[in-house]
């Protein structure tokens, strides 16, 4: 019995693959105050505590690295190719009817570029239960890039009533993160995957 094992184990491991990948895992968050921790800064606003109205980026994520092996993992030190393209995406969640009260509201970099909701493209748009819009807009920055801007909200007015403007500063944050896969999954129960300690680029 021990025998015939022997070949078959050798056959399962002679047809593994591991694949090991890194990279960042990106955000952009909103502030009170300039440069203030992580750890205070929120990944959605609600300008508004009267008003169910969200707004948060979402950044692509970005592999920098892929490495291939049999059986016994390797560190990841091929090149892959794979750098996510320079945008990010801002998603608003609102009630529907208030996409032109929002479409006044900016994002200003750093730089003092700044850049128009209006302007922006919609990459998606959907309707759902009580009428909540949710629409997702392509910005021709990166999340990196928008670190020390600010999203500026206009003032507008719904159901006869007026909000005032206000702004949040944005704040990028990056994480490494590293995966180990394998083939075939089943082998493995699908693999498994490591999240790094925090890193900024």
């Amino acid at each position: 019995m021990r025998t015939s094992l022997v070949p078959v184990l050798a056959f399962l491991l002679s047809g593994c693959v591991a694949m090991t990948t890194s990279g960042t895992k990106e955000a952009v968050l909103f502030t009170d105050k300039e440069e203030a921790p992580v750890e205070n800064a929120k990944t959605v606003l609600k300008p508004y505590s009267d008003l169910p109205v969200s707004m948060e980026f979402k950044c692509p994520s970005k592999i920098a690295t892929l490495s291939p092996s049999y059986v016994v993992p390797l560190p990841p030190v091929l090149p892959a190719g794979f750098a996510h393209k320079k945008i990010s995406y801002l998603r608003i969640t609102m009630p529907e009817g208030m996409d032109t009260a929002l479409a006044q509201s900016r994002i200003v970099t750093r730089k003092g570029t700044a850049v128009p909701l209006a302007a922006a493209r919609q990459s998606s748009r959907s309707v759902g239960d009580g009428g909540t819009v949710v629409s997702t807009f392509t910005l021709d920055e990166a999340c990196e890039a928008l670190n020390g801007g600010k999203l500026e909200v206009a003032g507008f007015s719904y159901n006869n009533k007026s909000y005032p403007p206000s702004q949040a500063r944005l704040q990028f944050d990056s994480q490494v993160t590293a995966g180990i896969g394998w083939w075939p999954p089943a082998l493995f129960n699908g693999g498994h995957s490591i999240n790094g300690a925090p890193g900024a680029e």
